[in-house]
């Protein structure tokens, strides 16, 4: 499921990310209010696939890799890390995700 969210995001096909997020979906996104960011957390499966499809979409690199003990995503663009994406999954639907796009909090991630 997860690599095919990262096809979906890589072709910036949102109507695919939509097909993979549950109609409840929370998306929380950090940018420590230095990476512009929602102040709050997008509900819904449109208002996340729409954002979702925004932030993984190129330039950037995208890598399938463990985020906090299950399958997530990180986003590399000019060498380093830009994004880490981590899923909560009930099923094939994603029903939570968190995006971190603090800087201050992506140090420890490798491209």
């Amino acid at each position: 499921m997860v690599r095919a969210l990262v096809a979906a995001a890589e072709a910036r096909d949102e109507r695919g990310l939509c097909r993979m997020l549950h109609p409840g979906i929370r998306l929380t996104v950090d940018g420590g209010g230095i990476v512009g960011a929602p102040s709050s957390p997008l509900e819904g499966r449109s208002a996340a696939s729409a954002y979702l499809a925004e932030a993984l979409s190129a330039p950037a690199a995208l890598r399938v890799q463990a985020v906090n003990g299950a399958a997530g995503v990180v986003r590399c663009a000019d060498g380093r890390v830009t994004g880490v994406l981590g899923l909560r999954s009930r099923g094939r639907l994603v029903v939570e995700a968190w995006l971190v796009v603090n800087p201050d909090k992506l140090t420890r991630w490798r491209c």
